[in-house]
């Protein structure tokens, strides 16, 4: 996107797009790289203890939300009202608003719960 003023393509705004958002939320959760002791790491040969650093700085980068008493409650009143809209589609169902000054995790908190 050099000299050009053009929108960044939809493929970086994965979650604005439900189909997107649906593989996002029932996608496979991101696994931990085994824990190798001192004696492991230095018996690795330098192409797999790269491969392990690779892996261990791409799970530190994308670790989630610390579950703090506050993001237990949020994720159990969110349960309570998922699990209550059993409603036929012509009644009203229960919503959710999330209200909380900038930068203090709602749509973090969310996404971990989805």
């Amino acid at each position: 996107m050099t000299g050009t003023n053009r929108l960044p393509s939809p493929a970086n705004l994965a979650l604005s797009r439900k189909e997107d958002f649906k593989a996002f939320a029932d996608g496979p959760r991101r696994t931990r790289p085994e824990l190798l002791t001192m004696a492991q790491l230095a018996a690795l040969s330098s192409g797999a203890k790269a491969e392990y650093n690779r892996l261990r700085r791409e799970w530190h980068a994308n670790l989630g939300p610390i579950r703090t008493p506050q993001l237990s409650e949020l994720h159990e009143d969110l349960w309570d009202i998922i699990d209550s809209n059993l409603q036929d589609g012509d009644k009203a169902k229960g919503a959710v608003a999330v209200d909380a000054f900038p930068g203090l995790g709602k749509t973090t908190s969310v996404l971990a719960f989805a």
